[in-house]
Order: C-alpha cells, then structure tokens, then sequence
C-alpha cells in the first residue's frame, strides 16, 4: 500500500494536534544549545560507568556496522586464545600414560625453544658481522678516498679539477692523462728490466718524462733535488739513512743543492740587468758575485762579496774576495779548510769569540752574517735584512747543522747548537703547512720537506693534492729503489704513521696504501698499467701473510671484470693463453684460485668456473657445475639451458678430476638429457623412461628396489636433491603412458592391457621406492606422486 505525500503530512499534523490536546503532557521546548548540554550530562554519567569492556563494546559496534558476524568471530577468538602453548602439568608418577606424554611434550617444547634461540642467535650474529664487515670495507674506502695523512688529520683540497679522459689509448676511453700514461710505461719498462734481472735507470727515465712534460719550476726542482739525492746515496736498509755519518751525507747534498740553485738565480738576475751587471774582466763566482750585488744592492762591501760567493757554493772565490781586499785572521783558515766543515777548529773558536765581541753589533748586515756562518754562532739570529727567501733561510740553517755537527765540540754548555732535528721540528711545528701554503703551493712546501731530510712527509703532501698526486708516487718510488723511502710495518696503516725504532719527527710512509689509491682511478680502465704498479709491491705482507701483489691482482681483476686481458684464455684443446700476469714471475694458479675463491663467495658461479680452469683445479670446477647442475634442473628456462650448455662445453676437460665428482658430474648432465626428453613431448616419453631406466638410480622392476635404496644412500646432497622431481617426472610419464595404453582398440586391446599392466607395476615399484628412501622430501612430493599412481590402481 503506497502513501502520497499529501496524506503523509496530513498524518503528522493529526499527531500533532493529538498531542498540543493532552492535558497530561507539559509541553517542553528547548534550543540547540540546551539539547546539547542535556547529552553532555547523559554522556558523563554514562562514562563514569563505563567498565573496561567499553573498548569491546565499541568494536563490536564498528564491525556489527560493516557486516561481520561479531558473536561467531568471538567465538573463533576464543579458540585462537585457547591453542596457545601452556606449560605441560606434571603428572603424578604413578599416571605412567600421563607421565611419559608430559615428558614428551617437555622435550618438544625445550627443542622448540632451544632451536628458537640458537636461530635467533645465530640470526644476529651473522647480521652484526655482516654490517661489521661492510662498515669495515665503507670506512676503508673513505678514509683512501680522503687521502689523510693519519686518521684523524687529513686536508682535502679546496679546488677540485674535473678527470680529463684520455680516449685514444688502447682503444677505449681510459681514465688516465697523458703524463701519467708517460709514466705507467716507465714502469712498465722498469718491471722487465727487474724481471730481467737488469739495472734500470728509473731517476734518468723520469728526468726526461718530466722535462717531456715542460713541468713548471717548482716541479722540477723536487725533481732536481730527488735527482741529486737518489744519485749520491743509496740503502740496502732504510734505517741507514738515520747513521749520523749518512745524515751529515745528505745534509751536505741539500746545501750543495741549494748553492747550485742559488748560483743559476744570480745568472738569471745578471742576465736580465747586463747594464747595471757591468760584467766583464775573468769569467768566475767572484765576478758573479761582484755584478749581482751591483744589480741588487750597490753595496761594494767585501763582506757582501763574501756571503755570495759563498751562497754560491764557492769558498774559494769568497777567499779570494778577502785576500784581493787585504784581510787577514781565522776567517782565511776556515775558508781554506771549508770542504771540512764539520771538523773541530781553533780558527772556528776564534772566529766565534771575535763575534760575541763586537762583530754582531757592529753596522754592516754581511759582516754579522759572514762570522755567523764560519763560526757557527748566534744560531738563532735569523738575518732578515739579508735572508728573504725560504731558500736562503734554509741554507742558513743546515750550514749551522753541519758546523755544529763537529764530534770534538761539547756543547752541553753551550747556547750555539742546533741538529738537524730542531731544524725538522721548525719547519713541521714553527711554519707548517699553513705558513708554506700548501694547498695551493704543495710543490714548495715538500721541496722544503725533501730538503730537510723529510722525505716521507714530501712524498705525503704532494699525494694528498690531486694535481702533484702522480708527481708523489714516482718521487716516492725513485727514493724507494735507493732505500732511501722507511716503509709502514703494515699495509693496512694510514699514509703516514710514527714508530718508535725512528728518531723524531721521522714517520713512515705507507707506499702500499698511495700506490692502491693513486690506481683506484684507472684501473678498469687501465689494468695492465695497475698491474705494473701492484708489481711494486711483490714481496709486501700484510697482517694475515698475503702477498700483496697477489691481493692487488684479486682486487683489480673482480672490479675490471678483464679476465682474459690479465689472465689469458683456455683455447678449443684445453691449452691456457698467456694474459698480463704471466709475464711476472710469480705463482699465478694461486693468483687465480684466490680470485675464483672470491667470485664462488660472491655467488658468481660462471666466473668461478672459468677462473677455477684457467687453474686448472677441475676438481673445484665440478663441484660448483654439480651445485648448479642441482639446483637448476626442474625449471625449463634460460638459466637451465645455460647451466647445461656451460656443463657440456667443460665437460671433455675433466678427464683428470675426481672420479666421485665426474661420476655424479656426468650423471647430472644424464639426468638433464632426461628432463629434456621428458619435455620434447610424449613421442619421447618412452625414450626418456629407459633413460631413466639406464641410470639405475630410480627402481622400475621389484627386485631392484632394495638395491636402489641402498644406492640413495651413497648420493651426494646434489643428487638427492633432485630425487624428488625426478619422482614425479617418472609418475607423469608412467601416467601418460598408461593412459595411451589404456585406450580402446579391436585388434590390439590384449597387448595394450598387457602393457597397462606393466605400467602398473612400475607404478607400483616408484611409490614402495619413494616410500622406503630415507629422506625427508618435500611435502606435496607424496601427495603429488599419489595423484598421479591413482588412476593407474583400477
């Protein structure tokens, strides 16, 4: 019955009229705001009866609005509440039922809890040791990328200029410019020579790279000075450069180096100012000497004379100097006997006392400055009227070294000393980097460095500048091939690093760590030029014994992925190719195993398999194919075609492995042919069951049942592993085959149920042997072999 809206209304105002009549009923009328404060005060005494169920309460109602069934879910709740596990009760011991039942559950339950937790355990500890490991890895990485010279000091240079690419050498685009590819074959060619057992020049085949180059000045005068040290010096141990006679030695070879520079700046002057020179009369240091104070300072003072030509190296045009002016006294005698600076002398003494007395007061900055030097006194008086350059400021000092160096002097009591040492201490403490600049001037600081005796701090600060990188690592390996470089005990320490068997302010360069650096950037690109450099290294150990040029090659050939540049091949006969290593005389199947063990580590199984037979270790070949050949024999895909393909390639190479591994090897590849046939179709399902058949590892007659399951126990894990679907895969084609054989025919129907017959009891003999083997196979396998042998028992 339908109800207009008219007569809707009319209904309600008859109520309304109803009700406005009752005399019984106040009329009650209230606004928004009282309706509001009338459910505040409901709501709050309804709240302070609230219970705890008041959440349920709520549930029920949000999930009673969206269609469940909230009174059958609780129930299903409750019985998830009751399965959870509760502590057995101990039964009484006379309850022997009851007893042994709760100890039962007692042990299920600890062996639960005890596998929970050794899991768990062994869960965290494999993850603690893999971030570890990884953390490890990260940080050295950061800390060879910052290139600091200690872990906690590094600088990183403020320009940074972008890697120009060299993309005509070999063919490729390499990662080198072509200084450092001049220099990776200087190397190169210093590797056969050492190969060679031959003397290679390495200073004169970088002297001439380097002026190749047209290097700046202040390039190659740190290549002069490594020239001139490498050329007068060399150790059979690093630690004889520290024997006080040998240190005097190379002092005296920064001081000549030094004079001769000095010597080539007055030519420069001279040249540049012929008139104001007016040079003439005998070619000499004297007449040098006399037109470069003309240039410089109009001074006519035979003392200025004197320091020139002693400035430049020649004592005896600074004696001449003095005799054509009329001196005479002790200056004279420590000149004539100057090429001994460092002997005791009584003229010395004289020459000291006549300064204290007069001398270093009196006007003329070169008087003061000559008897200073000769005498070897007021050490500390620096000269800045006459010394402005660094370069003369350091030949003061070391001249001041090798006057005090004399053994016949106590000087206990006297304030006239300074060593070497102090000089080291001045210029690391004093100046330092700062003052020097060496960010942006890194060739003038080392140069005063490598002056001093500092050669490893040198080597240090031109490495960390991006621009002098390659500059240090050839200067580093020159003062190396003289034993004149003392070398960090481990490979793992950072670029420079103190020891207590070195004199102060010695350190000890890490050659390992900047030579892996200086490489890291071209060696994908470039491995055989890495490999020349990591030749260095031969004989270098670190902590665990590893040679480190072994390490280096197993590093560079898992980043360059360049097996057969560095390596070599394996041709068609099995006969290995020579690769880049090959010309080192080192144990390269160690090499190359050490590699292969990483790659198996990695997972990456086809690079171990290559690697493992360039060694020709065919024993690790087969049990990785073995692996493989497991794993990936049910799924018909790519990575089964392969593994195959790969198999059947190395296959004619493994006469010589272990029987056991070649037999279970070929067995496998036996068991692939199988799966294949099983695959083509069921015109092939009788050729692929007398496969199987020929195996003998799957029982088709009665007789052979016990002897197979006997059999399964000598597998491998490999094979047992593939049981399972071969299982299956013979049920399928005993199916199909019985279905085939099953079907109607007038003429053949007797021979057909003979041969459903047999089918049958093959059926039968699979399942009592799947049932017998004594291996625990995967769930579905039973149920999967029952499905298939039930169509067959009727």
């Amino acid at each position: 019955m339908s109800i207009s809206f008219a007569e809707l209304l009319q209904s309600a105002e008859q109520l309304n009229a109803d009700t406005a009549n009752a005399a019984s009923l106040p009329r009650v009328h209230r606004n928004l705001g009282q309706i509001a404060e009338a459910g505040e005060r409901l709501w709050m005494k309804t709240a302070a009866m609230a219970t705890d169920d008041s959440a349920d309460v709520k549930a029920s109602i949000l999930l009673g609005s969206r269609g469940f069934d909230v009174p059958s879910m609780a129930q299903k709740m409750e019985t998830l509440k009751s399965t959870t596990i509760e502590p057995t009760e101990i039964s009484p011991v006379t309850d022997i039922q009851g007893f042994l039942k709760g100890e039962r559950e007692q042990a299920l339950l600890g062996a639960i809890i005890e596998s929970k937790n050794s899991t768990m355990k062994s869960a965290s500890q494999r993850h603690s040791q893999a971030l570890q490991q990884y953390w490890e890895e990260e940080k050295e990485r950061v800390l060879s990328a910052l290139l600091g010279s200690t872990k906690s000091d590094f600088h990183v240079p403020v320009d940074i200029q972008p890697l120009s690419v060299n993309s005509s050498y070999w063919g490729k685009d390499s990662m080198m410019t072509q200084d450092e590819i001049s220099f990776a074959d200087v190397i190169g060619r210093r590797n056969d020579a050492v190969i060679a057992g031959r003397r290679y020049p390495l200073i004169d085949e970088f002297m001439n790279t380097i002026h190749e180059f047209g290097e700046s000045k202040a390039v190659l005068d740190c290549w002069e000075l490594v020239e001139v040290l490498v050329n007068s010096c060399c150790f059979d141990d690093p630690l004889l450069r520290f024997k006080p006679s040998n240190t005097l030695d190379l002092t005296k070879k920064s001081v000549e180096y030094l004079e001769k520079g000095f010597q080539q700046f007055v030519q420069t002057t001279i040249c540049g100012h012929l008139e104001q020179a007016e040079l003439g009369g005998v070619p000499g240091i004297m007449e040098l000497a006399s037109s470069y104070l003309s240039v410089r300072t109009q001074d006519s003072s035979v003392w200025g004379l004197v320091y020139v030509c002693l400035r430049c190296g020649s004592p005896a045009a600074a004696l001449q100097a003095l005799q054509d002016d009329g001196y005479e006294g002790e200056v004279e005698s420590i000149l004539e006997n100057w090429a001994n600076i460092s002997a005791p002398s009584a003229a010395r003494d004289k020459v000291r006392q006549l300064y204290y007395g007069g001398v270093n007061n009196c006007n003329d900055p070169y008087k003061r400055l000559v008897f200073s030097i000769l005498g070897g006194c007021d050490i500390e008086r620096r000269h800045g009227d006459i010394l402005t350059t660094v370069q003369d400021y350091l030949w003061l000092k070391l001249v001041h070294v090798l006057t005090c160096s004399s053994t016949g002097r106590d000087f206990r009591s006297n304030k006239d000393k300074i060593t070497l040492a102090e000089v080291q201490e001045h210029v690391l403490q004093e100046y330092g980097e700062n003052h020097f600049n060496s960010l942006q001037s890194p060739y003038l600081y080392a140069l005063v460095l490598l002056l001093t005796g500092l050669y490893e701090s040198a080597i240090e600060v031109l490495y960390r500048n991006e621009e002098s990188r390659a500059n240090a690592i050839h200067m580093a390996l020159t003062l190396h091939s003289n034993g004149m470089i003392n070398l960090s005990t481990t490979p793992h320490q950072p670029v420079l690093s103190e020891s207590d068997e070195d004199p102060s302010p010695h350190k000890r360069l890490n050659l390992t760590r900047i030579i892996i650096g200086y490489t890291r950037k071209f060696a994908c690109s470039n491995p055989t030029s890495a490999l020349n450099y990591y030749y260095i290294l031969h004989g270098v150990h670190n902590e665990e014994g590893e040679d480190m040029f072994t390490v280096c090659i197993a590093e560079l050939i898992q980043e360059s992925k360049e097996y057969q540049t560095l390596l070599g091949t394996l041709d068609s006969s099995g006969r290995k190719t020579k690769g880049a290593i090959d010309r080192f005389n080192v144990n390269h199947s160690q090499i190359i195993s050490t590699v292969a063990e990483a790659s198996e580590k990695r997972g990456c199984w086809e690079e171990a398999v290559t690697l493992y037979e360039l060694a020709h270790n065919y024993d690790k070949v087969l049990e990785i194919l073995n692996e493989e050949l497991s794993r990936k024999l049910m799924p018909n895909d790519k990575a089964h075609e392969h593994v195959n393909e790969i198999a059947i390639n190395v296959e004619p190479r493994t006469t010589n492995a272990n029987t056991n591994l070649r037999k279970q090897f070929l067995l496998l590849l036996d068991l692939y042919k199988f799966h294949k046939l099983y695959h083509s179709g069921n015109d092939k399902l009788e050729e692929a069951l007398s496969v199987i058949s020929r195996l003998q590892i799957i029982p088709l007659q009665q007789e052979t049942i016990n002897h197979r399951v006997q059999a399964f126990k000598s597998f491998s894990d490999e094979l047992r592993r593939c049981i399972p679907d071969i299982l299956i895969m013979v049920m399928s084609i005993l199916n199909k085959l019985y279905k085939n054989a099953s079907k109607s025919g007038s003429t053949l129907y007797g021979a057909q149920n003979k041969q459903a017959q047999k089918i049958r009891d093959q059926a039968r003999v699979v399942m009592r042997f799947a049932g017998m083997l004594p291996y625990s196979m995967p769930g579905d396998t039973h149920a999967q072999l029952s499905m298939l042998d039930a169509p067959m028992r009727y």
